[in-house]
């Protein structure tokens, strides 16, 4: 019984999401997991990487909700470029252990598109976006991503629900296509690779413009940051409030104090700040409402106390008091690099 509402659990309630990124989003360890999930985890990536090589060259693993996990692997086999397949007889998660077979496929393809899917792992791999809270669902299907940097480190990122549209949704296309080439359906290698290529062009293009976006730390979670949109009373807000002098951003790099003893301990984690701007731009109130360490919560709380005035939200002409909830990151490069900016 405690194994099928385990099970409801995983795939029926989806986590409520407040953003999505464009990146590749960071995997924990397995062995963080415990339970029959831990379990689940820890059994299933091995089967379903049974036969390929040991270091990932670039190489996608599948887990959907409610249809066998399969997984594809892209390699250079005794002097040919082909793409490995292995797929489950059934869902692992659903199934008997031992009933569960492996199918595995061996189709080969031309370099150009070995070469192109390598280098947009390498890609994606690389630009995996600084994430605070949780950003997959627990319905629907994940993506995991692997390949190896040039120290001989494997690197990989995942992908759950990307916006339409987006790169990641275009990565996750190609990838399917692959899998189905890779398995024997008629998918047009030709076609793939032309679209792998345009897709490689326009993530090398993102990273020329904005090559430290991803870098940036940003929140997902079931709370919604920044400014409320709606007043304390239910209107419709006209304009955001702002702080006074600068950005909230400017203001955190300027006057952020990292706990000394978690700076020595290289702990970073994040806080979130909620409080109520009133119709005269005054800070009140402010409370945590999530944070991983009590002490990043105290200094989240002093920078909120300490804010100067606010221009105040504004509805119906009239200035008007909201809620406003602020993400504080704690990243020691970050704070370093504020630090030496000051300093200058």
């Amino acid at each position: 019984m405690k194994r099928y509402l385990t099970l409801l659990i995983f795939i029926l309630f989806p986590f409520w999401l407040t953003a999505q990124t464009d990146y590749l989003e960071p995997v924990r360890s397995f062995s963080t997991y415990t339970g029959e999930l831990g379990e689940y985890y820890r059994n299933v990536f091995p089967l379903l990487e049974t036969g390929f090589q040991r270091r990932p060259y670039a190489r996608l693993v599948v887990i959907p909700s409610f249809t066998p996990e399969y997984a594809m692997s892209v390699e250079r086999r005794q002097g040919r470029y082909c793409l490995v397949s292995n797929t489950l007889s059934r869902t692992y998660w659903q199934s008997d252990k031992n009933s569960v077979k492996v199918n595995s496929k061996t189709t080969f393809i031309k370099q150009e598109l070995y070469t192109t899917l390598g280098s947009i792992f390498r890609q994606v791999t690389t630009e995996v976006q600084d994430l605070d809270g949780t950003a997959a669902g627990l319905d629907g299907v994940v993506y995991y991503f692997y390949s190896t940097d040039a120290r001989g480190n494997i690197i990989k990122g995942k992908k759950w629900s990307p916006d339409e549209g987006s790169l990641m949704e275009r990565l996750v296309t190609v990838c399917q296509s692959a899998y189905q080439l890779s398995i024997g359906k008629n998918i047009s290698e030709a076609s793939l690779t032309e679209e792998a290529a345009a897709l490689l062009k326009d993530l090398k293009q993102r990273a020329k413009e904005q090559p430290e976006a991803y870098k940036k730390p940003l929140y997902v979670g079931i709370y919604q940051v920044g400014a409320q949109l709606k007043t304390l009373s239910g209107k419709t807000i006209d304009s955001i409030p702002e702080l006074s002098s600068g950005t909230t951003d400017q203001y955190l790099d300027e006057h952020l104090q990292y706990p000394a003893k978690l700076l020595k301990e290289k702990v970073e984690g994040y806080a979130l700040c909620e409080f109520t701007i009133d119709k005269g731009g005054t800070v009140l109130r402010p409370h945590i409402l999530q944070a991983t360490h009590p002490e990043f919560a105290a200094e989240a709380l002093r920078l909120v106390k300490e804010m100067p005035k606010w221009k105040p939200a504004v509805a119906d002409g009239n200035p008007i008091g909201t809620n406003y909830t602020l993400y504080v990151p704690f990243r020691i490069k970050a704070y370093q690099k504020a630090l030496q900016k000051h300093k200058e």
